[in-house]
């Protein structure tokens, strides 16, 4: 039997029924399609009108049937009594829908949503060798002559307070509408905490730390300089609720994601080989962040930067990822609010020039790297650097994963991928080369590139001047001028270009 390719970007399957078995997406639109009767086949149900701009599949579904009016067919009582078919109702079909992660090239397992009640820590505490000042970064909170560190005190190196005891007890009502469940986690700004919302159906909310402040003015400006968070709108990132206030702290409502963070992931993985590490397979940790890259185009379009992406802020649920903790989102030109990120993963240039979009992608570029291997001293002997190639049998299986590593964190911020769009175009296609080097027929699921011209077949006689072209970027201003330079000679060719 004969199949048809699916049409979708990137997508490897095929249509079968109708749909893709891969990525479930109706087949295209034929040119000619079949003649519409003037009554519905025996059976046929009414096809509903489709939204402006959503495309589905011909139908010879009859539109006379749209002017029937509804009856009533039963009700939730009778559901014991139904038949198979009205029993499976709003079950998947595992043939016509694949897994969104893994880009139709692997396979990622799904995780199981996590209920917002049975996230709630019983008895919330920060472990020592976690505590930190907030403020210079030195240790706090240790214990000292057998007896247990202070969870509350000042900083000995800068004086500055430090508390790792939660502000929020269950039951306190914040804003006068989010009724705290108690602590799900601790981040940099303090303790997270589950809510449910009594204004909205007792929705899960998580509230988490904006501001702690004495100077009621201070964090109306704050909440004030967050607003815009509430503007961004993506299917990737977790969605900002409210800005609200208790007992002089700023505190952003969120809405609550109820799945697993990658570094969780890591850490069972972990638990699971014995205390080891134990990464994850390379073409899943691309897989991972291939999926939230859209996230951060969208972002960057709107001139945002992330600031602190690590295996933290992405949480898994089902087949699908969020990007979650938006508290160090800024605006690309802001000179005053403060930089929040993590050593290890932030940009080493972040100190002096700020946090930008080259930034943003040396973050994305070291998260790959812990994922992917045991990162030993990433936050010390290479807190700004890659470990020596000699070194580390990743990057000797893998080259082009290990020159994209070079490229997305290259110490100068010009050296990196200049968009999170050319750095997802290249990840993908390492990521077929990860996939093919370790699968048999892997070679099926090739694709043209899209950023070079279909290359010759190699033979022997071949030379450099016969790899493929770059295809022509359409979007690109000074495309027209650049079609006029036909200078073949390389060097005359780039003084053209320079001049």
């Amino acid at each position: 039997m004969s199949t048809t390719a699916c049409a979708e970007p990137g997508c490897t399957g095929s249509i079968l029924d109708g749909y893709c078995d891969v990525c479930g997406s109706p087949a295209a639109p034929t040119s000619s399609a079949a003649p519409t009767s003037n009554a519905p086949p025996a059976g046929a149900a009414s096809t509903a009108t489709a939204p402006a701009g959503v495309a589905h599949s011909p139908s010879t579904v009859s539109r006379a049937s749209n002017r029937l009016a509804s009856t009533a067919l039963g009700s939730a009582r009778a559901g014991a009594g139904g038949s198979s078919v009205t029993r499976r109702v709003g079950t998947s079909s595992t043939r016509l829908r694949g897994a969104r992660l893994g880009a139709g090239l692997t396979t990622i397992p799904p995780v199981a949503a996590v209920d917002a009640a049975k996230a709630v820590l019983e008895n919330p505490m920060v472990p020592e060798d976690r505590r930190t000042c907030p403020s210079c970064g030195s240790p706090v909170g240790r214990s000292r002559d057998g007896q247990p560190g202070r969870t509350e005190g000042f900083c000995p190196t800068c004086r500055n307070p430090f508390s790792f005891t939660p502000k929020l007890k269950p039951g306190d009502v914040v804003g006068g509408q989010y009724v705290v469940a108690g602590a799900i986690a601790h981040g940099g700004l303090g303790w997270i905490y589950a809510a449910r919302d009594r204004n909205v159906s007792d929705r899960w909310v998580v509230l988490k730390g904006l501001l702690n402040s004495g100077d009621p003015d201070a964090l109306a400006a704050a909440i004030a300089e967050r607003q815009f968070l509430a503007q961004v709108e993506h299917p990737l990132i977790v969605e900002i609720y409210n800005f609200v206030t208790h007992e002089g702290a700023g505190y952003i409502v969120m809405e609550y994601v109820g799945g697993t963070s990658l570094k969780q992931l890591l850490k069972a993985r972990m638990k699971e080989a014995g205390g080891a590490y134990n990464p994850l397979p390379v073409d899943q940790a691309i897989a991972f962040v291939l999926e939230v890259l859209p996230a951060f185009s969208y972002l960057h379009d709107l001139d945002l930067v992330y600031c602190d992406f690590k295996p933290d802020n992405v949480i898994q649920v089902g087949d699908a990822v969020r990007l979650i903790d938006l508290g160090g989102v800024r605006r690309i030109d802001d000179a005053d609010s403060a930089i929040y990120g993590t050593v290890g993963y932030q940009a080493p240039e972040v100190a002096e020039v700020g946090p930008s979009v080259a930034s943003d992608i040396y973050t994305i570029g070291r998260t790959l790297v812990v994922l992917a291997m045991e990162f030993r001293g990433y936050q010390s002997t290479y807190v700004s650097s890659l470990p020596p190639l000699a070194d580390t049998p990743l990057f000797q299986e893998y080259d082009s994963f290990y020159r994209l590593l070079l490229k997305a964190c290259a110490p100068d911020p010009a050296d990196r991928f200049a968009s999170a769009d050319e750095l997802r175009v290249q990840l993908l296609g390492v990521l077929r080369e990860v996939v093919a080097q370790h699968r048999r027929g892997a070679a099926e699921h090739s694709t043209s590139s899209l950023l070079f011209d279909v290359p010759t077949v190699a033979d022997d006689s071949l030379n450099w001047q016969d790899l493929p072209g770059l295809r022509p970027d359409e979007g690109d201003p000074q495309l027209s001028w650049l079609r006029t330079v036909s200078i073949d000679d390389p060097l005359q060719r780039l003084e053209a270009l320079q001049g």
